[in-house]
């Protein structure tokens, strides 16, 4: 199949960590974390959405946020599944960037470090 077939019509214009912040013990030990993630799309032209993701991981040890935006443009002749694509693929697009700047947040001296689990953005957000 030749590559421009392959071509999403959801494209990611920019992405940027608006907040990076992270409130540790002295001691940093594993266990079980809590994690919310929470999603807030705004239109922003005519087919361009801001896209904010909020995630905050709390610990008895550790509270940390990052705050990821983004802005994504959908270009297509068919615009029937739009809402859709931009609620479900936008989250799945991010959220790599956001695990990883949370594992380098965390790779610190005296720390052991947080690396989320890929989460099927279907099922998150449903």
């Amino acid at each position: 199949m030749e590559i421009s077939k392959m071509k999403s019509n959801l494209i990611m214009d920019k992405l940027y960590f608006s907040k990076c912040s992270i409130e540790r013990l002295e001691n940093v030990g594993s266990g079980e974390l809590n994690a919310d993630l929470q999603r807030r799309i705004k239109p922003c032209g005519k087919h361009v959405f801001e896209v904010e993701l909020d995630l905050t991981i709390n610990k008895e040890d550790i509270n940390l946020q990052v705050i990821a935006k983004a802005t994504f443009t959908f270009e297509s002749d068919d615009y029937s599944m739009e809402e859709d694509l931009i609620k479900t693929n936008t989250v799945a697009i991010m959220f790599p960037f956001i695990r990883s700047q949370v594992t380098l947040l965390t790779t610190q001296p005296e720390m052991t470090p947080i690396v989320l689990p890929p989460i099927n953005t279907a099922k998150y957000f449903d």
